[in-house]
């Protein structure tokens, strides 16, 4: 009986002994109260040590640049110049831009405003697709485009039928949003005052123009910066023309990732247009339409032509837009 009873009591000892160790947690068991620390996306900056001309004159000329990180430039035809630059700002915030610089005066290049699907519906659609289907009767070949408006609330002129002219009609309406328009000459042409308590109201007449779009904010009028006290911060695209008209640029600025870019603010972008000589100014649109495309030739036949995104939208492509302005090569 007392051995029956010892042997009782060594298979309890073991039996708990076995349950300790089963219940016991594993060493490799993850623990969910611990800290998981997030690490930041890696973007790789290449050691660049060769600026681009128009990085160094908007170095020499503004303050925007506190650290330069990399800059590469592309000519995509005779006259026109594709630059990516990336820099750090004056708040250490990481800045990407894409700029355009389009020679005007030989005439072999000219801008074309753009609508979706070439027609005069009031739709809109990505700026690649935009390019693709207004390239037949736009004259030549589109190289390269920017979006322009995204509400048909501006004011919106196409191959000379004015769709909606309620923010440039002087007879009714404002005279101080900007727009940017072809005459029917093919010259480019600027309107509208910024303030026509300072300034003389310039007149035109719409049926001059061939195309228009508007846009939202100055940045440059007549040689002069137009500051404001705005301190938004935020993807942006932007026109300017300089005082003969023999240069365009026009400006894409990635926002919205701190990571990669934030954006620019409307001083900045009147600083920077300042630098590059422009006359005349100002902001098409802003956010998530923010877009620039190249056209690319591919070497493959059944998709031989693709419009590469080379600005970073926080969108795949950029949100859709009623109208845009395309670079054509005669």
């Amino acid at each position: 009986m007392k051995r029956k009873t010892i042997l009782s009591s060594v298979l309890l000892c073991i039996s708990c002994i076995s349950i300790f160790y089963s219940c016991k947690q594993r060493d490799d068991y993850p623990s969910f109260d611990d800290t998981v620390e997030e690490t930041a996306p890696v973007d790789p900056i290449p050691d660049d040590k060769q600026l681009e001309a128009v990085t160094k004159t908007i170095m020499e000329r503004t303050d925007l640049i506190k650290t330069f990180l990399v800059d590469s430039s592309v000519t995509i035809s005779t006259g026109l110049v594709r630059t990516h630059l990336r820099y750090v700002n004056k708040l250490d915030q990481r800045v990407s831009l894409q700029l355009l610089k389009v020679d005007l005066s030989s005439k072999a290049l000219f801008p074309t405003i753009m609508s979706a699907f070439d027609d005069y519906l009031y739709v809109s659609q990505p700026i690649g697709d935009m390019a693709k289907y207004n390239e037949s009767r736009s004259g030549g070949e589109i190289l390269a485009a920017i979006n322009a408006a995204l509400s048909s609330t501006v004011s919106y002129i196409k191959n000379g039928r004015q769709i909606n002219v309620s923010t440039s009609n002087i007879k009714t309406k404002e005279k101080t949003r900007p727009f940017f328009a072809i005459r029917k000459d093919g010259s480019p042409y600027v309107g509208n005052c910024v303030d026509t308590t300072k300034f003389t109201f310039e007149p035109y007449d719409l049926n001059q123009f061939g195309g228009l779009v508007s846009g939202t904010n100055w940045v440059r009028y007549r040689g002069y910066s137009v500051l404001t006290t705005s301190e938004v911060v935020q993807a942006v695209t932007a026109i300017g023309l300089s005082a003969d008209k023999k240069t365009m640029y026009a400006l894409v600025v990635d926002g919205g990732d701190t990571n990669f870019s934030v954006g620019i603010g409307l001083n900045d972008v009147a600083a920077l247009m300042g630098a590059l000589d422009s006359y005349d100014a100002f902001v098409l649109n802003s956010g998530a339409t923010s877009v620039m495309v190249q056209k690319t030739l591919t070497a493959d036949p059944f998709n031989p032509i693709v419009w590469n995104t080379v600005s970073k939208p926080l969108t795949a492509g950029g949100s859709a837009s009623i109208s845009g302005i395309g670079f054509v090569k005669r």
